[in-house]
């Protein structure tokens, strides 16, 4: 199974989409700041699978702020990351906090514009970037033999 994760948007659908058509993915995860964008996607590839949240940028949204996904026994708790400080805890305590308090053993946000890979402790942690301008990026997760192999893809 593959996941791509997607992040802030904001105006760059076709990035999103050229994503889709190179990768192939099972499902999407979108974690906001780009809601419109959002729905180009889902209207360009009506049989995709998409979870998302909303972003602080998407006004007036009635997506949720955060949201729990179970794929291929796999827990992924969904953010954006402002109401967790990712810009200003440079450790990520009150968000890996959060998705361990929900059982998730990935935890996945974006708000800072900058992709992010790590495992700590047993919890992945990853920010796909911004999915905007020179230097965009998303995430990838693929589901193998019960493994979860993330990584960070340019676009």
């Amino acid at each position: 199974m593959k996941i791509l994760v997607f992040s802030d948007s904001h105006g760059s659908a076709y990035k999103m989409e050229e994503a889709v058509r190179a990768e192939n993915p099972d499902f999407v995860f979108f974690l906001g700041d780009g809601e419109g964008d959002l729905h180009v996607l889902t209207n360009a590839f009506p049989q995709l699978p998409v979870q998302a949240v909303r972003g602080n940028c998407d006004l007036y949204s009635s997506l949720p702020a955060e949201r729990l996904c179970v794929l291929g026994g796999f827990r992924f708790f969904l953010t954006h990351g402002h109401h967790y400080g990712v810009k200003y805890e440079p450790d990520f305590h009150s968000l890996a906090e959060q998705a361990r308090a929900n059982g998730a053993q990935a935890a996945l946000f974006g708000h800072t514009h900058e992709a992010y890979l790590e495992q700590m402790d047993g919890l992945l942690l990853m920010n796909p970037g911004s999915a905007r301008g020179y230097g965009a990026s998303c995430g990838i997760l693929e589901i193998r033999e019960g493994k979860l192999l993330p990584r960070i893809r340019r676009l």
